[in-house]
């Protein structure tokens, strides 16, 4: 999981990533913008199941098998 300093968090699952050669620039995992930069980073353990979010619905997954974040929250 990584998350930036704008609240941004992004969950990858590790068996995705291409392994890449020593010649090469490796491989891009999240875009930062402006004066944006990374406040963390985490191992998360794998779920045995399907994700599941705080409410106890199913989590939305990318086709890449990233988690979906929503900011549509009422603070």
């Amino acid at each position: 999981m990584i998350i930036n300093k704008s609240g941004v968090a992004i969950r990858i699952d590790v068996k995705n990533l291409r392994v890449m050669g020593r010649a090469t620039q490796g491989v891009r995992l999240i875009n930062l913008k402006g004066n944006d930069s990374i406040a963390a980073v985490a191992k998360v353990a794998q779920e045995e199941d399907s994700e599941i979010n705080e409410d106890g619905s199913d989590a939305d997954l990318n086709s890449d098998g990233t988690t979906v974040v929503n900011d549509d929250s009422e603070e």
